[in-house]
């Protein structure tokens, strides 16, 4: 995405939201679409009990809301939200249409991203149709291991983000005292380290625990 992203950047706008503020609202008409430049911001839905569940969240380089932008909704389907001090590039959809209309290579680079996060989802959702807790923050693990993680010098995978145990709940609809359990389940094995927002995944273990061969040719 560096070749669109430093295209955008002359027509963009930056915008900076503080941690716990609201980017977008559900239903909302977007005026613009936004790329992160720092930050994570997730997507959430609100159950009709009142809680909140995790959709997906976005780093560095994401853009969203990417099926407004794309065409696929006239408005946004998610309350997006700040998880931490985030700056992004704001961007006209017109704007952004004709750069990447401009040439193949960032037509590719596009392809490539939404072929990304389509990959991810699958993963996501083959997580939550597991029937058993630790399976579910496993295939988790693994999603959020394909989308975000760094591989560090020892071989471990770093997650670029500012997790807690409440935000894996909310991702996996598992409640925050059977998620702590799990979690430590899975420390005890090896398979990920964690302090109190900073994760590591051993991915070796973790695709070993898991079972599923064919995920061991995911491009990470």
């Amino acid at each position: 995405m560096k070749t669109l992203i430093e295209n955008l950047r002359s027509n963009s706008q930056i915008r900076l939201f503080k941690k716990g503020s609201a980017v977008l609202f559900q239903g909302e008409i977007p005026r613009k679409a936004f790329i992160i430049r720092d930050g994570v911001v997730r997507a959430y839905t609100v159950k009709t009990s009142g809680e909140e569940s995790t959709i997906a969240l976005f780093t560095k380089d994401d853009i969203f809301p990417l099926s407004w932008l794309l065409d696929a909704t006239s408005n946004s389907l998610f309350y997006y939200e700040a998880v931490s001090d985030v700056r992004v590039m704001g961007i006209d959809k017109e704007d952004f249409n004709q750069t990447l209309s401009k040439s193949n290579e960032q037509l590719n680079e596009m392809l490539r991203y939404v072929n990304k996060q389509y990959t991810a989802m699958l993963v996501r959702i083959t997580g939550l149709s597991q029937s058993r807790a630790v399976e579910k923050i496993s295939f988790t693990f693994y999603y959020l291991l394909f989308r975000y993680g760094i591989e560090n010098p020892d071989g471990m995978h770093q997650l670029d983000l500012k997790l807690n145990h409440l935000m894996i709940a909310n991702l996996t609809g598992l409640t925050r005292e059977s998620t702590t359990t799990n979690l430590k389940v899975l420390k005890d094995k090896g398979i990920i380290d964690y302090t109190r927002s900073s994760f590591s995944i051993n991915k070796r273990k973790l695709e070993n625990f898991i079972g599923e061969d064919g995920f061991r040719e995911l491009n990470l």
